[in-house]
């Protein structure tokens, strides 16, 4: 089991501000249902840690569940006793889950709809769920485009983008989503999905917005030759 390591952005879609500094903890630790602690505490299995956070610009909450115990017990023939090893936490759920808000108006539901499954299943520690997802984005971003090429690496290479960062980029996702999901495969790490949870909503923005300033310059230049025919 694994701790997962926080994004530092706030998870509500009208808020979502991001910042370097460490977010304010209202409360951390392990939940004791007696309602006080005594030393057999943190032997005991199964614990709930809540992790709860308050935004600093929209002030409002938001929450991270593990369960886990203080301390790993192993029986030591040379002690002849429990030793207490290192603490361990699973992450169980955050709340709520983050729900990016694209800023270009054209990307379709289906796109935006993936993307927010991957999300969730972040939200839950589902790293191949997270895989499967992200690359299913990729690949309805594709198709929504009507990119060709006899494989989905061809068609991200024939995406209406300009430079090849933002194209490497989602090679690179549609990469660890295979690797994700296939038998044997690696999973994704926390830090792997962070990133790509960070880095894909970029560039389909960046797809998208470009599509919506061609539209936009064509019809301001539709306007403009309107207006001066009626003047000729």
């Amino acid at each position: 089991m694994v701790i997962i390591t926080v994004r530092m952005r706030c998870p509500y879609p009208e808020c979502q501000k991001d910042y370097n500094e460490v977010w304010p903890d209202v409360f951390d630790g392990y939940v004791n249902p007696s309602g006080y602690k005594d030393e057999t505490d943190i032997f005991t299995l199964n614990r709930v840690y809540i992790v709860t956070r308050r935004c600093r610009f929209c002030h409002q909450y938001f929450h991270e569940i593990y369960v886990g115990h203080e301390n790993d017990t192993t029986w030591d023939e040379t002690a002849h006793g429990w030793v207490g090893g290192e603490p361990t936490r699973e992450l169980v759920a955050s709340y709520p889950a983050s729900k990016t808000s694209f800023k270009a108006k054209k990307v379709p539901t289906n796109v935006r709809e993936y993307f927010h499954e991957a999300e969730r299943c972040r939200s839950i520690g589902a790293m191949t769920g997270v895989a499967a997802c992200l690359r299913k984005t990729v690949y309805e971003v594709c198709e929504n485009l009507g990119a060709v090429g006899a494989n989905y690496k061809e068609k991200i290479s024939n995406l209406p983008l300009t430079g090849d960062v933002y194209k490497e980029l989602l090679k690179q996702v549609k990469f660890l989503g295979d690797n994700g999901t296939k038998p044997g495969g690696d999973t994704y790490t926390s830090d792997q999905v962070d990133i790509a949870l960070r880095v894909l909503p970029v560039v389909i923005d960046k797809l998208y917005e470009q599509d919506e300033q061609v539209e936009e310059a064509q019809k301001a230049l539709a306007a403009a030759r309107s207006k001066a025919g009626q003047k000729s």
